[in-house]
């Protein structure tokens, strides 16, 4: 494995790590305190053991920075096709409360799977009718017959 140098203002007290050398070697812990750029660490064991910034991985560290460069993605993947498109709408503030009681006394499950069966029900409808009852799977439960929206 090569040494990769981790800035050791990074490491903060109670960062999970994973020692790299030494005899304590692939042991996982928890900072617990640093002494002169030497830190203690609490093992999963519950033995200290004291090791330079050097021979450590820090977990909790890597976490920080892939939180920082992306913290929308949230270690999850990107679906190859979105199941959601983002709109944005203009309703009657009346229906949205209206909504929003249906939601609140458990008529409805919510405002968002409300509207989505509704204009699905009545686009379904409305295709129908347009090709005079024939019927023909263009809407599934998410997205389009090929799973991308038209507008795509």
């Amino acid at each position: 494995m090569s040494k990769q140098a981790q800035n050791p203002d990074g490491f903060q007290m109670g960062d999970k790590v994973r020692i790299r050398a030494g005899i304590h070697a692939r042991v996982r812990g928890v900072i617990r305190a640093e002494r002169n750029g030497v830190f203690v660490i609490e093992s999963n064991d519950g033995d200290l053991v004291h090791v330079e910034a050097d021979d450590l991985t820090n977990y909790s560290l890597a976490a920080r920075r892939a939180w920082q460069t992306a913290p929308k993605q949230a270690g999850r993947r990107p679906l190859q096709t979105p199941r959601k498109k983002m709109v944005s709408l203009r309703v009657d503030v009346d229906v949205w409360r209206g909504l929003s009681q249906a939601a609140e006394f458990g008529l409805i499950p919510s405002r968002e799977q409300a509207v989505n069966q509704w204009l699905r029900e009545h686009l379904s409808a409305l295709l129908d009718k347009q090709r005079g009852g024939i019927a023909w799977p263009v809407l599934v439960e998410e997205g389009g017959r090929d799973g991308k929206d038209a507008d795509d």
